[in-house]
């Protein structure tokens, strides 16, 4: 039985909701990631650019050309065109340089993030779910498992054979809700990682206070990488049904993210060091800006992604449920038969050959 279960698990480890468009556009970032990256390290490498903290502008800009890409398919190619038009007449009338790109990675670049996490979540949210729900059925557990047992919070004594979701979920409208705690999550993590890296005092000196806001809103461009993953987990209600309660797997990823990215005693000790270099002013200035930046990002990624792409997501999520956990033929009968069983006058079915016709039985 042991081993029955966990052929079945190998098999629903293949099942894979990706297209052709889906496949391309991961390779498509891949290839533009690796280009980006060595088109970095040359510009260090060759004095370009004077420090790796210079070159986060072009390693960037692989999300940016993703996010051409996914807007174009999404919408049409001339109000892509229409809007690097506006971008460059804006740049023609004397708008900044430092602001243009601003404008450019934040849309471009937005896009670019949520095409690459919905990509990752069609192709991988069956297969994480067979392997979370084979962590019962193995004796020993691979890197993977390991990976996946830390990253949800998962109790090594819990029995994980019971996964189960909403399976009949349906998106009829924008979740106003998910959005803003998705948001809000993502906002308070950038918060503290923003200002545990730009008030770091040897950064300070070393850059103008523009160059060091690119820098950091650059990077604050791969936060809903994560935070965004997750949401999926939220909006479908996957849990591990257990004795007690339920162990729903987006508090459990939510949980670590906490644990990881919320260094409360480096950022109150990089915010001393930088208080005796910088006047109250200069620190509240830093602060504004973080809390503007990220809402920025996190409003355009959570946005785009529960507008455009979450819908069509579940959709396909809930479509293949059966295909994932396939119930015997009369499963549905015998359920609706216990529902009934306590009402008066509900007759009953047998399952026994004794009871068939005769002829039937002859057969």
């Amino acid at each position: 039985m042991r081993l029955e279960k966990l052929a079945g698990n190998r098999r629903r480890r293949k099942l894979d909701l990706s297209d052709n468009y889906d496949i391309a556009l991961l390779r498509l970032f891949l290839l533009s990631l690796a280009v980006c990256t060595v088109a970095s390290a040359v510009s260090i490498v060759t004095g370009m650019v004077a420090t790796v903290a210079e070159a986060i502008p072009i390693f960037s800009f692989s999300l940016v050309i993703v996010g051409l890409v996914s807007f174009a398919g999404r919408f049409r190619w001339y109000y892509t065109l229409v809007l690097l038009g506006a971008v460059g007449l804006l740049y023609q009338y004397g708008v900044e340089t430092v602001i243009l790109l601003f404008v450019v990675y934040a849309v471009m670049g937005g896009f670019g993030v949520v095409a690459v996490v919905v990509t990752l979540q069609r192709k991988l949210f069956y297969r994480t779910l067979a392997r979370i729900e084979g962590l019962s059925l193995r004796e020993e557990r691979e890197i993977k498992d390991k990976i996946l047992v830390f990253m949800f919070n998962i109790p090594d004594d819990i029995n994980t054979n019971d996964l189960v979701m909403d399976h009949n979920m349906r998106r009829e409208s924008i979740p106003v809700d998910d959005t803003l705690r998705t948001m809000g999550m993502g906002f308070l993590i950038g918060v503290f990682l923003w200002l545990y890296i730009s008030l770091n005092p040897s950064l300070l000196t070393a850059y103008s206070l523009e160059y060091i806001l690119l820098i950091m809103f650059l990077l604050t461009l791969y936060l809903p990488f994560l935070v965004l993953p997750w949401s999926i987990f939220r909006s479908l209600d996957v849990r591990i049904k257990g004795p007690y309660h339920d162990l729903r797997l987006y508090k459990g990823a939510v949980s670590t993210i906490k644990k990881i990215a919320m260094p409360i005693i480096p950022i109150a000790l990089y915010t001393i060091g930088a208080v005796r270099r910088m006047s109250l002013g200069e620190i509240g200035g830093f602060i504004g800006m973080s809390v503007i930046f990220n809402i920025i990002i996190m409003a355009t990624t959570a946005i785009v992604y529960f507008s455009l792409y979450e819908r069509q997501l579940i959709e396909d999520i809930v479509s293949k449920w059966r295909t994932y956990r396939p119930r015997p033929v009369m499963a549905e009968v015998v359920q609706r038969e216990e529902e009934t069983k306590d009402v008066p006058a509900t007759p009953t079915r047998s399952y026994s050959m004794e009871d068939l016709p005769d002829f039937i039985q002859s057969r």
